[in-house]
């Protein structure tokens, strides 16, 4: 099977996945149901860019064979090929929308380490790396959607996983059989209902012993027997049938549904695992998943800025404020938010570094900086955005308003502004709401804070891969503590 369509894609989640959204569970395929066929369609585009001419050397490299493979699946091996990633995302965030957080560019992480650090995983089992590669080729080929399997219920935070009151609050191997592993608990995860397999990461937790059958990575197919979907409530109250893309712009066409995965005793064959009961192992991949991960998120970031500097343009161009001193200096902190991120990508990637085995790694102590200052950052410059179009996005009538025959001359009269009709105005003021105001504005910014893991944990890798020797040294010297001799 090669590279699938936007059309192959549709139809292979007709696959009797167990998905619950409201109350209900999905009948038929979830690309058909109003809750998920907005975002179905959506990557269902991103798989088009893979065929589309004008993008696919962007989108697709050429393998040993002469077809053609996802650049998404691709392990970076020079800096080329980590810009080339930077611009296959960029590309989707462009063509696609700009504010998605989940298409499976980034969740392939941890199988570049498998690839990376393949030694090590066959001082364990040689099974192990032979399945990691085994997939990264699969999907290289065949552009499967993987997201991820990776934050766990909160349970008891004072306790380690084994010290739950219930031990599968968190997903853990109950038993090996020949067939394969069987697991049991739950993880939370974007997108899994309209995606094909998940990468599923051990669980957080101290590496003892004690914690060893929580240990556990492998790839499960998200229609396997025994796994549930249970999904959030959907952003608009009422949900997306009918939803008005005038008065919705984002939501009503790109609310990536987050899931709990519940695993009930779900088999996952061994050549599905990658690894079992390992705890060396699982300290490994929770250490370094993000050594190219994080690329993608910077990439997300400065998609997001770049929008943020639009909207702002576009409201201050329709009020005449462009020229205000005050407006005019908010938009510019919002033009350096966008620059310094686009500063970061490109640094990292030309100070990139060579990973265990030869692999082009983005420069590990500027992407870790940047992806803190985009998780710091990123909920200020909503705010110089609340700043400058004011309170008014809260108070916006929705189109059916503009289009009553009897109230729609009020709202076009009352709501127009310079040359811009009333029409114009509620198309940019609902671009502003849904950006600043609305529940999806909301949960962008809780993803920008927490999806790349929490900035303390991001500052703890900053700080593990920082030069500190080098700084250390200049100021001993500095002070002249180099000249005094040892006496010890």
């Amino acid at each position: 099977m090669g590279l699938m369509t936007g059309s192959d894609y549709r139809a292979s989640l007709d696959d009797g996945r167990q998905v619950w959204i409201s109350g209900q569970r999905v009948t038929g395929s979830v690309a058909d149901h109003p809750a998920f066929a907005p975002m179905v369609d959506t990557v269902g585009k991103i798989y088009d860019l893979h065929h589309d001419p004008a993008h696919q050397d962007i989108m697709t490299y050429e393998l040993p064979d002469g077809t053609r493979g996802s650049r998404f699946y691709k392990v970076p091996e020079s800096s080329r090929d980590l810009t080339l990633r930077r611009l296959m995302t960029s590309t989707v965030l462009q063509e696609v929308c700009p504010t998605m957080d989940r298409f499976g560019d980034e969740t392939v992480s941890p199988l570049f380490v498998i690839k990376d650090r393949g030694d090590l995983f066959d001082r364990f089992d040689p099974r192990y790396r032979a399945n990691g590669e085994a997939w990264l080729e699969r999907l290289q080929r065949e552009n499967l959607f993987m997201t991820s399997g990776n934050t766990d219920p909160k349970g008891d935070r004072s306790k380690q996983p084994h010290e739950q009151d219930d031990p599968d609050m968190y997903l853990r191997v109950v038993k090996e059989t020949d067939a394969g592993i069987v697991i049991r608990g739950a993880k939370f995860e974007t997108g899994a209902p309209y995606a094909h397999v998940a990468f599923v990461k051990p669980t957080v937790g101290s590496w003892v012993e004690a914690n060893r059958d929580y240990a556990v990575s492998c790839i499960v197919k998200l229609n396997a027997p025994g796994v549930r979907h249970i999904c959030r409530m959907p952003l608009l109250a009422g949900g997306y049938a009918g939803a008005d893309v005038r008065d919705h712009p984002l939501t009503a066409r790109y609310d990536e549904i987050d899931t709990l995965i519940v695993f009930d005793d779900v088999l996952i064959p061994w050549e599905d695992v990658i690894f079992s009961r390992e705890p060396e192992l699982a300290a490994l991949m929770r250490s370094e998943f993000a050594r190219w991960a994080a690329q993608g998120y910077l990439t997300r970031s400065l998609a997001k800025a770049d929008i943020l500097v639009g909207a702002a343009l576009l409201y201050a161009e329709q009020v005449g404020s462009a020229n205000v001193p005050a407006v005019r200096s908010k938009i510019s902190q919002l033009m350096v938010f966008k620059q310094t991120i686009e500063s970061f990508l490109i640094a990292a990637e030309t100070a990139c570094q060579p990973s265990r085995c030869g692999f082009a790694m983005p420069n590990q102590a500027i992407q870790n900086a940047g992806r803190i200052y985009c998780s710091q950052t990123y909920g200020d410059m909503v705010q110089h955005f609340r700043e400058i179009i004011g309170g008014q996005p809260v108070m916006l009538p929705d189109h059916a308003m503009l289009d009553s025959a009897e109230i729609g001359p009020d709202v076009r009269k009352y709501f127009r502004t310079g040359c811009d009709d009333g029409v114009e105005r509620l198309r940019v003021m609902h671009l502003a709401r849904e950006l600043t105001s609305s529940a999806y504005a909301g949960r962008v910014q809780a993803y920008q804070l927490f999806a790349e893991t929490p900035v303390f944990a991001q500052e703890a890798a900053l700080y593990a891969t920082y030069d500190r020797a080098g700084s250390l040294g200049r100021a001993r010297r500095l002070a002249g503590l180099d000249q005094i001799p040892n006496l010890t």
